[in-house]
């Protein structure tokens, strides 16, 4: 809360939230209502040039806000009503202007002199031009909100899926080095039962015992011949 020249003002943050709003949304609340009204210094400014929002102020922002929401109206449409004799006083100094340009001399006599009624198309033309901007502000900040909620979303959903590889990862080390430890016990009795099968008959082994087969016969035969065992 400010105090300028005895009267209370509410800085942005503190009026949007008396008003239920982001100040984003106050800030493009704020601009479109200058512009509507053709007044800039509408709302008081600080020595930062930051606006400052009074008790009445801060009182019509709230109704712009209510017929916005309960009639379904545009934001435009909303102010409009709200702030409608502030857009016709701020239109009269434009029209009675324009309505008294006098003619001084002969040349400028002979001038076309422009009037009010042909005058009012343009600046009726001008005003659309200039709320259609303030819509379009308004939905740029609205969009820059809805892509910053996205971006957090797409932030928060990375960091899940980081977490459900690593966890993934670690599960699938742990089920090979358990599959390791079973598989190891099985090779260690294979190779057990391995060495103790019986080994096959070397080759010199078996030379000698047939060479031993084939004698025998032999020394049998002479043994009979002669008489003798």
């Amino acid at each position: 809360m400010k105090n300028v020249s005895g009267q209370e003002y509410q800085t942005p943050r503190q009026a949007a939230d008396e008003l239920d709003i982001s100040p984003q949304t106050l800030r493009a609340y704020s601009g479109l209502v200058e512009k509507t009204t053709g007044r800039a210094d509408y709302f008081h400014r600080d020595q930062n040039n930051g606006r400052l929002y009074s008790a009445q102020n801060i009182a019509d922002l709230a109704r712009v806000n209510q017929i916005k929401k309960e009639h379904s109206k545009t934001l435009k449409d909303a102010i409009s009503e709200v702030f409608e004799q502030q857009i016709i006083k701020s239109a009269e100094p434009a029209e009675s202007s324009a309505a008294t340009v006098p003619a001084t001399t002969a040349a400028t006599s002979a001038t076309p002199q422009i009037s009010s009624d042909s005058l009012a198309p343009i600046l009726y033309t001008l005003k659309q031009l200039t709320d259609q901007n303030a819509e379009v502000v308004t939905q740029i900040h609205q969009l820059k909100t809805q892509l910053d909620e996205t971006n957090h979303n797409y932030e928060h959903l990375l960091k899940a899926i980081e977490v459900r590889n690593a966890a993934s990862t670690t599960a699938a080390s742990q089920s090979v080095a358990t599959s390791s430890a079973a598989v190891a016990p099985s090779a260690a009795s294979a190779t057990s039962t391995a060495s103790q099968a019986p080994k096959p008959a070397s080759a010199s082994s078996l030379s000698m015992a047939s060479s031993s087969a084939i004698t025998a016969p032999k020394k049998s035969f002479w043994a009979k011949f002669f008489g003798r065992d």
